[in-house]
């Protein structure tokens, strides 16, 4: 095997990029890619923010109009708004001259080429933390060495999950926490549905219909298994349930998240294990907005890529984007801790 010297430079830089790329392409990026984050492309030289909101409602159904008379206007009304502000997410990696001439290649190797799992995991975990701290307006993130305030709150200025949402053209507020914040279970996913029936409006006040399609868990066995054994249990046809079938086969995706049941560092947080959710996607309003994929920098070629002062190679990867939500109408939750 090649050792790693200044002759080989142009080499490794060019397995940190097909490395990179490839990462990129083929990691999990579970939060990412689910049905209910919308994807955005923010175009370069429009700007670093974006405003998005909710749906325009009108009345759902006509008046009478009586002879000769003339039809009633229908209320329009507009939902909230929220704007999205992109950030820059960034980490750096230095190959130093004594692990060059000291040859410890595989070390070099790891860690150029872990490079590439950086960006993605990075998006994964800021979005999964909306759902991780669903109870608060703000949080502190410091996942990967930087505090920074991040806003939580939705259009109506509250936390995603709350009993006293507000609605633009109404009075009438509506709850989206599971009553009891329960563990999963058959009975807790049915009052989750009967939230879905009973606490969703449109921004007049009128119930409105929204489907669930998807179920979102930690990746606590306990709770996956409960998930699992509920949407995929089978009857025998010869045992004393004979004739029953189960209402919950294909009724909804189940999608697992190990990002969610974690603090504000990325370690993990016991007291999250069991957080789950119910999610109507078609209705969802959380965006991820990109202004610059993940991308890797690496040291110019011709000087071996060295700093000068510390003769170290400089590795990078940047990426540019926001996340945004408007409205929580769209999720059921339960933290599980049954208050």
């Amino acid at each position: 095997m090649a050792t790693i010297s200044s002759y080989s430079f142009s080499q490794l830089t060019d397995i940190a990029n097909r490395t990179f790329i490839y990462l990129n392409k083929t990691l999990p990026q579970v939060m990412r890619n689910a049905s209910f984050v919308i994807k955005d492309v923010i175009p370069h030289g429009t700007g670093d923010t974006r405003r998005y909101a909710e749906d325009i409602d009108a009345d759902q159904y006509a008046g009478v109009r009586d002879e000769g008379g003339v039809s009633r206007q229908a209320k329009i009304q507009y939902g909230y708004e929220k704007d999205a502000q992109t950030y820059t997410i960034s980490q750096e990696r230095s190959i130093t001259k004594h692990m060059r001439d000291t040859g410890k290649d595989a070390a070099v190797m790891r860690r150029i080429t872990f490079l590439g799992q950086v960006g993605p995991n990075t998006i994964d975990l800021d979005l999964a933390h909306r759902f991780t701290f669903h109870t608060a307006t703000s949080y502190t993130r410091t996942a990967g060495g930087t505090a920074t305030t991040v806003d939580l709150t939705v259009g109506d200025g509250l936390a995603l999950a709350s009993t006293v949402h507000k609605l633009t053209g109404s009075a009438t507020t509506y709850n989206n926490i599971i009553t009891g914040n329960p563990q999963f279970s058959k009975g807790a996913l049915e009052n989750a549905e009967k939230l879905f029936v009973e606490e969703t409006y449109d921004n007049l006040g009128i119930k409105m219909f929204m489907k669930a399609d998807t179920i979102l868990t930690t990746d606590d066995p306990n709770t996956i298994n409960q998930v699992r054994e509920l949407l995929h249990a089978t009857a025998n046809i010869d045992s004393a349930n004979a004739g029953t079938f189960n209402v919950y086969s294909n009724a909804y995706k189940h999608v697992i998240s190990h990002r969610i049941a974690t603090t504000a560092t990325g370690a993990p947080d016991t007291t999250k294990r069991k957080y789950w959710f119910l999610i109507a996607s078609e209705s969802s309003t959380m965006y991820l907005s990109m202004l610059n994929e993940p991308y890797l920098k690496t040291p110019a070629d011709g000087n071996n890529g060295e700093a000068f002062s510390s003769e170290n190679w400089n590795y990078m990867t940047v990426a540019d984007y926001a996340i945004c939500v408007v409205s929580w109408k769209f999720v059921k939750c339960s933290t599980w801790l049954g208050v």
